[in-house]
């Protein structure tokens, strides 16, 4: 499998290893050989995997998708691609917004046949995590990094991170990188939801019990299967919604007229709950960072029922790219 010049080779292939020699390193090539050769020497220390990594994989390959994989003094698998894939996974993230938001009604629509369930039963706590992901644009979150900094996402959320009264939903967490996270909202569908699940046992929000009636915790990969099939496409996952939201407050801003980058970046990030920064190199549409100092833009918003107005307008924008 190629994209453009590069070559698909992930770390599961045989590949080059390092070791400590003196105070670098020397490197092993997958016939167990020790790399000689300078050029080839130069090309893999310029990949400057950190020196703490341990279990360090690097492709034998210069392009190869994958460029080199180790494990991190807490443990964790890091993974350095090679940056033109980054960049067309990156423009290949941006390309299928348009069709997210026309699968956005039908993945809706299969959400709200989901929550009909009964609480407790796992299609039901699948489709309340996609409920609150679509409502908040929540990161999924991951155990391990609740479990090692302390931050949360939607599938790790705690019941003492939200209080509800009546519609009125307070959540207040800590987030990816350390931001404190208090966000107050009404919103009368995602508090029934979250209702039915309250009560529920479990250490996280999100739980359903299996035959056993033990609480299970949902997973990220469940959550993106569950995602994908009810959207109808592959190319849709929880994270997809963090980039149509950014996109879509974005394109509010952008719109009007006379916005900044700044101000554009400044959109998304208040609804993403990360810095300006990182909104605009990873959850904006390019095409909308292109409206910077424009004027005002004047494009018929999508017609599609089950969206809403901003991303019907967003939609239609998206389709004249």
């Amino acid at each position: 499998m190629t994209k453009g010049q590069l070559v698909y080779f992930p770390d599961t292939e045989p590949g080059i290893g390092r070791r400590r020699r003196g105070k670098g390193f020397s490197y092993v090539d997958p016939q167990g050989a020790i790399i000689t050769d300078k050029a080839e020497r130069q090309r893999l220390a310029s990949l400057a995997v950190p020196p703490a990594y341990e279990a360090v994989w690097m492709c034998p390959t210069p392009l190869g998708h994958l460029q080199a994989t180790g494990r991190d003094v807490k443990g964790r698998k890091q993974y350095l691609y090679h940056p033109d894939w980054t960049a067309q996974q990156a423009q290949a993230k941006y390309d299928a917004l348009p069709d997210f938001g026309r699968a956005l009604p039908r993945l809706r629509r299969h959400v709200q046949d989901d929550l009909n369930e009964e609480a407790g039963e796992r299609e039901f706590a699948l489709a309340a995590a996609v409920t609150l992901i679509d409502r908040t644009a929540l990161r999924v979150g991951n155990p391990q990094y609740t479990d090692e900094n302390g931050s949360y996402g939607a599938l790790t959320l705690r019941n003492r991170h939200i209080q509800m009264t009546g519609n009125r939903i307070n959540l207040q967490y800590r987030a990816k990188g350390g931001q404190r996270v208090r966000r107050r909202l009404s919103d009368a569908k995602l508090a029934r939801v979250l209702g039915k699940i309250n009560d529920l046992p479990g250490a996280t929000l999100l739980s359903w019990i299996d035959d056993d009636g033990t609480a299970q915790m949902l997973n990220s990969e469940a959550l993106n299967a569950y995602i994908a099939d009810a959207a109808g496409t592959e190319d849709v996952t929880a994270k997809t919604f963090r980039t149509w939201a950014g996109s879509c407050a974005a394109y509010e801003v952008a719109s009007q007229g006379g916005a900044t980058i700044k101000d554009i970046a400044t959109a998304a990030s208040t609804v993403l709950h990360n810095t300006p920064t990182i909104a605009r190199n990873s959850y904006i549409h390019p095409a909308i960072i292109d409206l910077a100092g424009k004027d005002m833009i004047d494009v018929q918003p999508a017609t599609l029922t089950g969206l809403r107005v901003s991303e019907q307008r967003l939609l239609g924008f998206l389709d004249t790219q």
